[in-house]
């Protein structure tokens, strides 16, 4: 959902000072990547461009092909997953803050989906796409997802915080989405495809306080996989939306030490 420049980039950076090559991308649509029209969310396509970024580095030569992870995070982390569970050239996964599905709010989504067939209507006649903006006109966050709704209010009154610093580090950021994208989760439901991970290695990271995603949802998918190598770490006094503040050090050397085992590095 956001530009690379948001944080990633120094996620990359990091682990290249430490002897891991990466390869870091915008989803399309977002940042500096191409598509239209902008903003338009579509997971299972992103979790294909995964599978293309892999072919991208097999086909240059660059990288060992027993030697490939995807990592991914909150948002993402999902579609990493799902990623890896249809191309066995991932050969291990790291997904934090663990968010393997967007229902919709139960009270929106028949009004949503409405919305998106309507507007899917009206762009074939030549219209541009209907968007809907992150916050409202009083600077309230959308709770459109169900992860969102069901926070405690005092976790939704800080949801907005996130949008000024993704603007401020990012200036290709749009604080808006395609009612597509709202349509497109509505139908998007992969936790039942992790199953087919197994034997891939993978390493779930969830913060131990997170106020959208509950921890113990994201353990009881850790359990379910039959990965013989997997590992779980849960970063202490952390929630969703505090989990940046975290050391990064602390953060991505355990996240090391699980692709050292791995790829015995």
């Amino acid at each position: 959902m956001s530009p690379k420049e948001f944080f990633v980039d120094k996620i990359a950076a990091w682990f290249a000072r430490n002897g891991v090559s990466t390869l870091l991308y915008d989803a399309r649509t977002l940042g500096a990547s191409d598509g239209l029209p902008r903003s338009d969310l579509d997971p299972q396509k992103m979790a294909e461009d995964n599978s293309d970024a892999v072919t991208f580095l097999l086909n240059d030569g660059w990288v060992d092909p027993d030697r490939i992870a995807t990592w991914g995070f909150f948002y993402s982390s999902g579609i990493a997953l799902e990623a890896a569970a249809f191309d066995k050239r991932i050969k291990a996964v790291i997904a934090q803050g663990l968010m393997p599905e967007w229902y919709l709010n139960d009270a929106d989504q028949e009004s949503l989906i409405a919305r998106a067939v309507e507007d899917r209507a009206n762009q074939l006649l030549g219209n541009p796409p209907e968007y809907i903006p992150l916050l409202n006109e009083k600077g309230e966050h959308l709770t459109y997802f169900k992860y969102l709704a069901i926070m405690k209010p005092e976790d939704q009154a800080t949801l907005p915080n996130w949008i000024p610093v993704a603007k401020k580090a990012a200036s290709t950021f749009r604080d808006s989405l395609t009612i597509q994208s709202f349509y497109r989760h509505a139908k998007w439901k992969p936790v039942h495809l992790f199953a087919g991970i197994s034997p891939t290695p993978v390493m779930i990271v969830t913060p131990e306080n997170d106020e959208i995603v509950p921890p113990e949802y994201q353990k009881s998918i850790f359990d379910s996989l039959q990965s013989p190598q997997k590992k779980m770490q849960i970063v202490k006094d952390r929630g969703h939306q505090d989990f940046l503040s975290v050391d990064i050090d602390t953060l991505l050397s355990e996240q090391l030490a699980f692709l050292k085992e791995v790829f015995k590095f």
